[in-house]
């Protein structure tokens, strides 16, 4: 019989990609594109280049003072400005969704708002051990809304769609076998079975 360290090690192998892998696709519904002042590096290559040729630092600093020391650019960023739920183009629009008979229109806006909040929120849980098996389990909810997602576009989009049902039922294995295997769960933050809401995941 596997000593429970083992058991104990396969689990945080589980619970820290599940965590990951939670915090990472809810971080990208923050990135996007935004204007940002940068410096001018046309400006510091300019001056670099006088400097080079034999004038003085403030020679050249002289000679490129009428170039602006910072210029806007479009640049990659994590903002609250750029958050978006789903898509706002391609097949998995708010707009297609609502459209479709298999979902009720009133429900997909508030789940694109709140959906990378949730996937971050539940991934910082399970890395911080809180009530680790409902957290779990909520995440697999939230995997199987997800997969209802594909199997919305599935008509639409074919086997893209399948093998995004596919993916995230991968997902759900792994979520399963992190639970049958939470036993072995140390150095939790917060036990499961703590509150008196969750006295139903408590081991004893």
């Amino acid at each position: 019989m596997k000593n429970n360290l083992t058991y104990t090690m396969a689990f945080w192998l589980l619970r820290f990609w599940l965590a990951a892998r939670a915090i990472g696709t809810g971080l990208t519904k923050f990135q996007g594109k935004v204007e940002k002042d940068m410096p001018n590096m046309e400006k510091i290559n300019d001056m670099k280049d006088l400097v080079a040729s034999g004038m003085s630092q403030k020679e050249a600093q002289d000679a490129v003072s009428h170039m602006p020391d910072t210029v806007m650019q479009t640049v990659d960023a994590l903002s609250f400005s750029c958050y978006h739920g789903l898509p706002a183009k391609g097949p998995m629009t708010v707009e297609t969704f609502s459209s479709s008979p298999l979902m009720p229109a009133f429900m997909v806006q508030p789940y694109a708002y709140v959906l990378g909040f949730a996937l971050i929120g539940l991934g910082l849980a399970l890395l911080a051990g809180i009530c680790t098996r409902v957290t779990l389990f909520f995440m697999g909810l939230l995997y199987i809304s997800l997969t209802w997602g594909f199997i919305i576009l599935e008509p639409s989009m074919g086997p893209s769609a399948a093998a995004g049902i596919a993916y995230l039922g991968v997902h759900m294995v792994l979520i399963v076998a992190a639970l049958l295997l939470a036993d072995y769960n140390k150095f939790e933050l917060v036990k499961c079975g703590s509150f008196g809401c969750c006295k139903l995941c408590n081991k004893d």
